[in-house]
């Protein structure tokens, strides 16, 4: 790869890694694990809506995870290859 490839390349994978950093941090999710368990918190279409929404959710962060592995696994499968010496 050229020097400014790899440098995008480096650059795309940390904004990835900070996302999925944002991603795994929790805030928010207790509050709505409380409200889901008050009296009245929604209506049946919008309980529909939440559990749809969640999911789907689950779902692609479970596919993130396996593209995750595959990245990794690939990348520690890659030799390199040194360029022949001139005669």
């Amino acid at each position: 790869m050229k020097k400014h490839e790899l440098t995008h390349l480096e650059t795309r994978l940390k904004e990835l890694r900070a996302t999925l950093t944002s991603l795994a941090d929790d805030k928010g999710f207790d509050e709505f694990i409380g409200a889901i368990h008050r009296p009245g918190f929604t209506t049946p279409a919008e309980a529909a809506l939440f559990n749809g929404v969640v999911d789907s959710m689950a779902e692609q962060a479970k596919a993130v995870l396996g593209l995750k592995q595959m990245l990794l696994t690939g990348a520690a499968k890659v030799e390199l290859n040194p360029q022949p010496l001139p005669p």
